[in-house]
């Protein structure tokens, strides 16, 4: 069995501003500080194996505080960036909306087809990720991984894992510092938490 532990990075400043931050490299805020430093002492006695995280610093700065207390090297995964936004990374979508009103229709229409200018689409971005997690699951067999990643990141991942697909994508509320767990056995997806965001109350 292999046990998966997804983590959402900390807020972001763009996320209090409800901006898009896909390959931007969005800084922690003051309270994105504090929500990483409670979900460490939440994970202090997980027995991790591995952690994997993006390559961006909100979630590299989210995994580098778990490490302290899991006592194991942070792996960059560079498939597990947020999707990338392309030239609408850093607005919001009413600003898109006001902007952009042809892509924002087309965005509303299909989602997951739709690919941002000069970035991807929700299925490219979808394929890519699925690929990493196959790797890590088949790599890592009987071992906990902790994956320290983005809300799009561990949507997909879930999808993939539960259902070998990204139809269930928007179906998976997932909150910023929120831990996510996921068994795998056999290459059967069991999920065991969902969005817990207890510790940080």
């Amino acid at each position: 069995m292999v046990r998966l532990i997804f983590v959402r990075h900390g807020i972001t400043e763009d996320n209090e501003n409800m901006r898009l931050s896909g390959f931007i490299d969005s800084k922690l805020s003051e309270v994105g500080k504090s929500q990483v430093i409670k979900t460490a002492i939440r994970l202090k006695d997980e027995n991790i194996d591995y952690i994997y995280s993006s390559p961006l610093s909100r979630a590299f700065h989210t995994a580098k505080e778990i490490c302290k207390y899991a006592n194991v090297d942070v792996k960059i995964c560079e498939d597990f960036r947020e999707m990338n936004f392309g030239k609408f990374d850093g607005l919001t979508f009413n600003e898109i909306k006001q902007n952009y009103e042809d892509d924002f229709n087309k965005l509303k229409e299909d989602s997951f087809s739709y690919k941002f200018p000069s970035g991807e689409s929700l299925l490219e971005f979808h394929d890519r990720v699925s690929k990493a997690i196959d790797t890590i699951i088949s790599k890592h067999k009987n071992n906990t991984v902790l994956i320290s990643a983005h809300s799009g990141v561990i949507r997909s991942a879930i999808s993939h894992i539960l259902s070998r697909n990204h139809e269930y994508h928007w179906n998976f509320k997932i909150d910023n510092c929120s831990i996510t767990i996921v068994e795998v056995i056999d290459g059967f997806g069991v999920m065991h938490t969902l969005n817990n965001t207890e510790h940080l109350r």
